[in-house]
């Protein structure tokens, strides 16, 4: 009853559909003004047999303006009239008509139906400017005089599908339209040895003619061969009449029981019951009738074709456990009516809320991600019983695989199964706990679902191979003196300290002849200043210019020589001895040599008017006393003020030695 119910409303809607296309295109056509005017005319209008008559055809544009598109002319066989315009199109102007004669071979099928019709095809503009296609038919009317043999012939064959040792009937259905008696009828049927044969037959009359064949493990073809005569003539008419194929009956219909949800409901709910029928046979079934032995009558009229699958539903409020035990009464295309019972029994339990079996499966692993197939993970279950009710003999499978099993379970308890797998691959992976409820129904609960997916290992970094040195063979030592070997660690210790402040002992030598060699290029070098000024007169220099001169290059000397002294040797400057006075006595000139290779050392005369440095001793301890930066500075100022008009004086006597 759903069944048609739900296909109703899908014709419903259907028809609906329809009248909207055809309502809201009606308007759209009857908008255009058709102003074509078409006629036809045969002669002679009656014939005795098939042969030619002549047409004549007249199109007018009855409208107010030019047609924008030309009329096409077809003839009745629907191919274009090529004499009708250019080459069977015409443009037609307001009020204008075109005519066109032919002649037409009418066949006897025009001539039985008493006319024939030629089609013109033209289009037009709407008031949106679409265009509008419009077909029209000028009919023409033609009468047969002559005599008509004809045999209208219709076959039947029942039941549409036979059942292996039933009789399977084909019936033919002769009727004379024509005008003439017709004369021995004869039907030659392929399933039957026997022909049959009817006398005469009048005009406008009917008769039936039947065969009659039992099938057996194959199917039968019909077909026939039906000869006739005209009541006055000699000549033999023959009908012959198609194959159709007698099915052998091979009925395969399997009817399940089943329901929605998971076998159970509250008590006062509405449980569904759903009957499926698989029809794999070539059986059709009409008019079924469903019936349950504790519910009764549940569905009528059901149609289940061959080839088909039919799934029909009904709601029932449960207050007890309620079994379902399914026949069907099932009237068959082969004539038969026959009953079946569905495959299984049903049983749709009904739980107190308070005893209802709930379990939730929480699934993890220790990795999310595998780096080579088949590789190793450990999965935790975790099973917890959320209801109010004792769980016992929880079974844990992953798909079809068994894990294991759960004894029991409290209410509101939980359990870890800890488990091990190879698994050939990633993908998705989940647990169901399967368990009997206080119905004895089978409940299932399924895990979340954990993904696992394929990463590619990062490669390790390729090391360097060691080869390995076979030891040499030795003859076996005696136990070392722990002390000793302490004495030999701490020599070696010490021996290695001793290397590195060695090393930077010589770097810092190194470092320093380095720096000394570069300061006395440096200072060699700086003799070449000595005679740069901002002004040369040789013809007669200004001392007054000279000495401001020599004064500046004095203090680009000492400038570069002090930012050349290393940091230790800016703070420790050796000490510069005062220049003798300018009235001391002159220190006796020194040999070049003595002739033997060898210099010889001469003592400076004493002169009793040399100035007496008068030098006690607490001037020499306050000297020491004083700190080193202090007594440093002392030396050098007087250095500067002793040399200063000493290198003055030579110059003044070189100039004067020049100029004499």
């Amino acid at each position: 009853m759903m069944f048609a119910q739900k296909h109703g409303r899908l014709l419903g809607m259907a028809l609906i559909l329809l009248v909207l296309v055809f309502s809201l295109g009606i308007p759209a056509a009857m908008a255009v003004e058709d102003p074509i005017d078409f006629t036809i005319q045969v002669e002679p209008q009656s014939l005795t047999e098939p042969g030619a008559v002549k047409v004549s055809l007249r199109v007018a544009n009855t409208g107010s303006e030019d047609m924008k598109y030309p009329v096409e002319l077809y003839d009745p066989a629907g191919n274009l009239v090529s004499s009708f315009g250019d080459g069977g199109t015409y443009l037609l102007k307001a009020g204008a008509f075109r005519t066109w004669e032919g002649n037409w071979d009418v066949t006897q099928a025009e001539l039985d139906a008493g006319e024939f019709s030629y089609t013109l095809k033209y289009h037009l503009e709407d008031e949106n400017g679409e265009l509008v296609e419009f077909s029209r038919q000028a009919v023409a009317r033609v009468e047969f005089t002559g005599e008509r043999v004809k045999l209208t012939i219709s076959r039947s064959i029942t039941p549409e599908v036979v059942r292996s040792g039933s009789q399977a009937t084909v019936v033919y259905e002769l009727y004379n339209s024509g005008n003439v008696d017709l004369k021995d009828i004869r039907v030659k049927e392929k399933i039957s040895r026997n022909a049959q044969t009817v006398k005469t037959l009048a005009v406008g009359e009917k008769t039936t003619l039947t065969f009659t064949s039992r099938i057996g493990n194959a199917d039968l073809v019909s077909s026939a061969e039906i000869t006739y005569k005209a009541a006055n003539a000699a000549k033999t008419y023959t009908e012959k009449v198609e194959e159709a194929a007698i099915l052998l009956a091979k009925p395969n219909l399997k009817i399940e029981l089943s329901t929605t949800g998971t076998g159970g409901v509250n008590i006062g709910e509405a449980a569904t019951l759903v009957v499926t029928f698989t029809n794999a046979g070539n059986v059709s079934y009409s008019n079924v009738t469903v019936t349950d032995a504790s519910k009764g009558e549940i569905f009528t009229n059901l149609a289940i074709p061959a080839g088909a699958t039919v799934v029909e539903e009904k709601e029932f409020i449960l207050m007890e456990p309620t079994t379902f035990k399914v026949t069907a009464s099932l009237p068959d295309n082969t004539g038969e009516t026959r009953s079946l019972n569905a495959v299984n029994e049903l049983t749709i339990g009904v739980f107190d809320p308070e005893k209802t079996l709930l379990l939730t499966l929480n699934l993890t692993c220790d990795q999310e991600a595998i780096h080579q197939t088949p590789a190793d993970v450990r999965f935790n279950l975790t099973v917890t019983n959320n209801s109010n009710i004792k769980a016992e003999k929880i079974a844990i499978y992953h798909g079809s695989t068994y894990v294991t099993t759960i004894s029991a379970l409290e209410p509101g308890a939980s359990t870890v199964i800890t488990r091990d797998f190879t698994v050939s691959q990633a993908g998705k992976f989940r647990f169901t706990a399967s368990l009997k409820d206080s119905l004895q129904n089978t409940v299932t609960f399924d895990s979340n679902t954990l993904q696992i997916i394929y990463a590619q290992a990062t490669p390790v970094p390729t090391q360097v191979p060691v080869v390995t040195i076979a030891p040499p063979e030795l003859m076996t030592a005696a136990p070392a003196d722990p002390i000793m070997t302490q004495a030999r660690s701490a020599l070696k210790t010490l021996g290695a300290i001793l290397g590195v402040i060695f090393l930077a002992v010589f770097a810092l030598f190194a470092v320093s002849t380095i720096v000394r060699l570069y300061k006395k290029g440096k200072s060699k070098a700086a003799y070449d200043h000595l005679e740069l000024a901002e002004r040369r007169d040789y013809t007669e220099p200004a001392d007054e210019e000279l000495e401001e001169v020599e004064a500046r290059v004095e203090e680009t000397y000492r400038a570069e020589e002090e930012a050349e002294l290393l940091p230790h040797e800016k703070l420790v400057k050796p000490i510069v001895e005062s220049a003798a006075p300018a009235d001391a006595p002159a220190v006796e000139e020194m040999p070049a040599s003595d002739g033997e290779g060898g210099y010889r050392v001469s003592r400076a005369v004493e002169d009793d008017d040399a100035p007496v440095l008068d030098v006690t001793e607490e001037d020499v301890a306050a000297e020491a006393a004083a700190p080193v930066e202090e007594r440093l500075a002392a030396a050098h100022e007087a250095a500067k003020e002793s040399d200063v008009p000493r290198r003055r004086r030579s110059r003044r006597a070189q100039r004067t030695e020049d100029g004499e």
